[in-house]
């Protein structure tokens, strides 16, 4: 079976990464030398994840009961983290990145796309919080990873920019995130652990890993589908009853007028489009290149203008709904004109 494009080729396989040269976990995959239990829940998380087993618990099991003692920590710092799932993967990643542990890197590059991560936020990450695009508060976060990584501590300046953004629990939850990381790269890097081959390349989570589509949520083939079938059966509807919204765009070659009637929310002067295709549509596209285009909506056609994509590292300034569908997605975000 052919493989989707991998949103984490471009740093995956970077020669940034240092681990042990060879795997020292030599037996690893046999029960007799695992604590009970942490063989079977590495299976059961590695059919879930489309590999044969998760590898960190099997080589944490190695040691008898530690694993299941730690467990409760892990469970508090990572999806009980009081930082939130976009933050806490942000701290993630740069932690991975800082301490050049390609087994983390790998796991939390898929897994921050079902936080909200598009692969363009994924690769600011490695480039550092002095990357362009990032919020104050995202970049204020991101150095205090590089400073705890580089210095053990956060200096005073970024300290009291923190303290502007997050509360003194968010802070300690923090330094205890990038230090539990930290303390992983180096169990993963002195045993010679790298990813497992087949993880999130199959099983029911592979679709994370289509960088094809532009951050896309569905099928390659579906838009094609849409386009001759699904639109033909909504386009009575849309423009006249929410939620359809009908986008008028010309193509960026031809200059030919189009149509393309889409799922929108329309909200404090702004439109806001989920991209379920991803960033490539046509449509998508042709507006970008014009720098906006007209929306019908409710039987009243008007323009928008200074059209962006959206994430969920950049969706402090939107209503509710749209920084809730960005966990999932990406945004085209306009301004209407009244």
């Amino acid at each position: 079976m052919e493989l989707k494009p991998d949103v984490a080729a471009r740093t995956d396989a970077a020669g940034h990464w240092r681990a042990a040269s060879a795997d020292r976990a030599t037996e690893l995959g046999r029960w007799r030398h695992t604590a009970p239990g942490a063989w079977l829940l590495s299976r059961i998380g590695g059919r879930i994840g489309g590999g044969r087993q998760i590898r960190l618990v099997e080589v944490m099991g190695q040691s008898g009961s530690l694993f299941w003692q730690y467990l409760p920590l892990a469970l508090r710092l990572v999806p009980g983290s009081r930082l939130g799932r976009v933050d806490c993967e942000l701290a993630t990643l740069r932690t991975a990145w800082n301490t050049g542990a390609r087994y983390e890197w790998h796991h939390h590059v898929y897994a921050s796309r079902l936080s909200g991560l598009s692969l363009d936020s994924v690769e600011r990450v490695a480039a550092g919080p002095d990357a362009p695009g990032w919020s104050e508060r995202h970049r204020l976060l991101l150095r205090a990873v590089d400073e705890l990584h580089s210095g053990h501590m956060i200096l005073d300046d970024t300290w009291a920019g923190l303290s502007e953004h997050y509360t003194a629990a968010h802070r300690v939850d923090l330094c205890m995130l990038v230090g539990h990381y930290e303390m992983l790269a180096m169990l993963l890097k002195t045993h010679g652990i790298e990813p497992e081959p087949e993880m999130w390349r199959r099983g029911p989570l592979r679709w994370v890993r289509d960088s094809a589509s532009g951050d896309g949520l569905t099928p390659r083939r579906l838009p094609a589908f849409n386009k001759v079938v699904t639109n033909r059966l909504i386009a009575p509807a849309a423009g006249k009853y929410p939620p359809y919204t009908v986008i008028h765009h010309r193509g960026r070659k031809s200059g030919r007028p189009f149509t393309t009637p889409v799922l929108a929310i329309h909200r404090d002067g702004l439109l806001m489009v989920p991209l379920l295709y991803g960033d490539r549509s046509d449509w998508v596209r042709n507006t970008l290149a014009a720098d906006g285009g007209e929306a019908t909506y409710r039987h009243r056609t008007r323009k928008f203008a200074s059209p962006r994509i959206v994430d969920a590292t950049s969706v402090t300034d939107l209503p509710a709904p749209a920084k809730h569908l960005t966990r999932l997605l990406r945004l085209l975000v306009a301004e209407v004109e009244s």
